[in-house]
């Protein structure tokens, strides 16, 4: 806060200021215009009244997840803020674009939201800050317009638009925010639109809150690639306990009073772990609603999940390759392997699954891997396994990674056709219908079982995607590349000839008896 003499210097009219005071105010306009965190001193805020809180006219207070926010705005170029509901992100960053419109020539940030009313009161948000600044702050503003808020003396502005299929198209800017950006019906022509802006430096700040019903859209894709470092974004995201008052007692209390008309679709506990998530997995994991597999399922078998025997053995790398159980004779195997786009990118999959228990006893799971590399790896594990039928995707990478496999001397490969003229698996729409058909009931009737834990997170992550007309696949920037693996392995498995033969029955049983013998 400001000090109580300016506070009161501040208060006077212009025409009762002392000429020392006009100076005092100077120096103090300045102060604000050089800090955005001196400006803040300054900015109040405008919230409604509720039973549990006063409300009304209040300084914006700096807690500890909002110092980081700004922070990460005076610093970075793209930032993705995945938020719970009322923690103060968005009246920051109105503040934030307020801030630089008033104190930059030229400044001209745009403000996206998913309708014509939210843009409206987004942009509202940066009128009520700017009109409880003291009148030493305050600069002429064009004539009230209810989309755009201008600063004639500097020559900049701030627009609102709602996030409509040309939004924004002819325009450059000093930012662009994002407002509920996972809700955006043309997220991705908005973002191909802001790509001037982005490739000249200006700002762009994605801020959302999860969907759990549409994972599958641009905002949960940034920040999940960010979180990864596949993009330059700086991913942010803070639980619903940072906003201070909000304990155990506060989250029961909330969920118990949920309004039947905001569940939708959502369970009550789907409804918080969207709106008040306590993490990052908590925000993002899909519902039962969209999930290809029954959560509880998967949820059962992560108490399966364990870690990989320890081996020394010649050939093998134990921190690439991970045995769960050992060869057993009498036991059958087969393989599979799913090979990513690129190292860094999506993981390089080579699994072995006993036909007969279903067992995935050991696999290879890596993103650093190249398509030599997992050949290589995963021959020496195969051998392990007295050399099992063998089915690489043959994707563009996964056509490396068969040639690899024929020069290294791999024999038993599995084949496409009935000639055997093709090596390997090769998913189409028809191919990839029978993949998940099997595996899904597989999983779900508990057929299958998963040691790796990485591996088994990626179930998670199988959608019927509703924007596909319930296509199945991984939500966006997740991955399927185990599944994938699992999923041929399991689709193939009746062509391992897993028979014992059968012993010649005993025709006669002799017993000794007494002193004489007796056949039975």
């Amino acid at each position: 806060m400001p000090t109580e003499e300016i506070i009161l210097i501040a208060s006077k009219s212009e025409a009762d200021l002392t000429e020392e005071e006009q100076q005092i105010l100077l120096m103090e306009t300045k102060r604000c215009y050089r800090s955005f965190v001196y400006f803040l001193r300054w900015a109040k805020i405008i919230e409604p009244p509720t039973q549990s809180t006063p409300g009304g006219i209040i300084q914006f207070e700096l807690w500890y997840h909002i110092k980081k926010i700004i922070a990460t705005l005076k610093t970075d170029q793209l930032i993705s803020l995945l938020k719970p509901r009322q923690i103060g992100a968005s009246w920051t960053i109105a503040i934030w674009v307020l801030w630089n419109v008033m104190t930059k020539i030229g400044s001209t940030w745009m403000l996206f939201s998913k309708g014509e009313n939210e843009a409206i009161e987004l942009l509202g948000k940066c009128r009520r800050v700017y009109s409880q600044l003291p009148a030493f702050l305050q600069i002429k503003v064009n004539p009230d317009s209810a989309t755009e808020m201008g600063f004639p003396i500097m020559r900049s502005v701030i627009k609102a638009f709602a996030a409509t299929e040309t939004a924004g198209i002819s325009f450059t800017a000093s930012g662009v925010v994002d407002d509920e950006h996972s809700e955006h019906p043309y997220a991705d022509q908005n973002y191909l639109s802001s790509k001037p802006t982005r490739d000249a430096g200006g700002q762009f700040i994605s801020i959302f809150t999860a969907n759990k019903l549409n994972p599958d859209n641009l905002a949960t894709a940034i920040f999940t690639d960010a979180l990864e470092g596949k993009n330059s974004f700086t991913p942010l995201f803070f639980p619903y306990s940072v906003r201070p008052g909000r304990d155990k007692e506060w989250y029961a209390e909330t969920k118990r009073n949920i309004p039947e008309r905001e569940l939708a679709k959502l369970s009550p506990e789907l409804y918080m772990e969207q709106n008040y998530p306590a993490s990052i997995d908590e925000a993002l994991r899909p519902t039962q609603t969209i999930s290809a597999f029954d959560i509880n399922v998967i949820n059962e078998m992560m108490g399966d999940t364990r870690n990989p025997i320890k081996i020394e053995r010649e050939g093998i790398d134990p921190k690439i390759v991970h045995i769960y159980q050992d060869f057993h004779i009498g036991e059958f195997y087969i393989a599979a392997s799913d090979c990513s786009h690129g190292v860094g990118k999506d993981f390089s999959v080579t699994a072995i699954m006993n036909v007969r228990t279903g067992s995935v006893v050991a696999d290879i799971m890596s993103n650093l891997l190249s398509p030599e590399e997992l050949a290589l790896h995963s021959v020496r594990l195969l051998k392990e396994y007295h050399n099992p039928l063998w089915f690489p995707e043959d994707n563009g990478w996964g056509r490396v990674v068969i040639t690899t496999g024929q020069n290294l001397g791999y024999k038993r490969f599995g084949y496409q056709d009935a000639k055997k003229t093709k090596i390997g698996w090769h998913t189409d729409e028809k191919t990839r219908f029978d993949l998940w058909g099997g595996l899904i009931p597989a999983i779900n009737n508990h057929q299958i079982t998963i040691y790796n834990q990485q591996g088994l997170k990626q179930f998670y992550d199988i959608i019927r995607n509703v924007s596909k007309n319930g296509r199945i696949e991984a939500a966006s920037s997740k991955h399927d590349d185990y599944p994938m693996a699992i999923g041929i392995c399991w689709a193939k498995k009746s062509e391992v000839h897993a028979r014992v033969e059968p012993m010649k029955p005993l025709q006669t049983l002799t017993f000794a008896k007494g002193d004489r013998y007796e056949r039975y």
